[in-house]
């Protein structure tokens, strides 16, 4: 059981957020804001894992409501920005996350885990809210203006929308190369069939009146795939 001064702290961070309703389980909420550093048995481990997935599904669901004429790479690509640590950070942290997180203090002091730290206690918060009454109505309310103003700023830059831009931009920033385009052989007449590799793969392939129409086919086929493979590789190291 938690102490009275610490679920006067939880409630403070309850109306920052402006969450009224009180139909929380504070417990969970609790170890929710327990790093592993402070306790090995009694920490957010758990409930970060169960909160990714909450956190995945809150935001497909706002991508269905708010942007479903988007094409599936480019709600592919929201999606990646949207569940990003630095995106999450930035979120926990507008709202003071650090003071209610329980933590050792060569954690604390170490600036490395900051970003992580505060990702890792946001999903394990959405778990918690989650699980204190099974379903997302402590949740979408306060964190969809946030998906909102965040995915509009992503949309408003100029490389989004061009597949070609976009995967470039990804490639450079995880392993500072470029995509490379092959033409291949068309069994079709006045047809380009272009296949776009990465890392000595092949992510996709696309079809188009012109080679820049096929390359621009192939790199929207690949950014998705390489979004979804960053994503399990980064569940994994987690």
């Amino acid at each position: 059981m938690i102490t009275p001064s610490r679920q006067k702290e939880l409630k403070q961070l309850l109306n920052r957020i402006q969450i009224q309703d009180r139909s929380i389980d504070w417990d969970l909420l609790d170890q929710a804001l327990i790093h592993p550093s402070f306790s090995t048995s009694y920490n957010n481990d758990y409930l970060e894992f169960f909160g990714d997935s909450v956190l995945r599904m809150v935001v497909v669901t706002f991508l269905r409501n708010n942007y479903s004429d988007r094409p599936v790479g480019d709600l592919a690509a929201l999606r990646s920005h949207l569940v990003s640590d630095k995106v999450l950070a930035a979120i926990a942290d507008s709202y003071g996350f650090d003071r209610f997180l329980v933590m050792g203090e060569s954690a604390r002091r170490d600036p490395k885990t900051f970003l992580s730290r505060l990702a890792n206690s946001f999903e394990a918060f959405l778990g918690a809210l989650y699980l204190s009454i099974n379903n997302f109505s402590l949740i979408a309310s306060w964190l969809e203006p946030h998906l909102e103003s965040i995915s509009k700023t992503i949309l408003a830059q100029p490389a989004f929308g061009n597949s070609k831009a976009a995967l470039q931009e990804l490639t450079q920033g995880h392993w500072h190369i470029l995509p490379e385009y092959k033409a291949i052989a068309s069994t079709e007449p006045q047809v380009f069939v272009v296949e776009v590799w990465v890392n000595n793969l092949c992510w996709g392939m696309g079809k188009g009146s012109s080679i820049k129409s096929a390359q621009q086919e192939a790199a929207a086929k690949a950014l998705p795939a390489l979004v979804a493979s960053l994503e399990l590789q980064s569940q994994a190291e987690n």
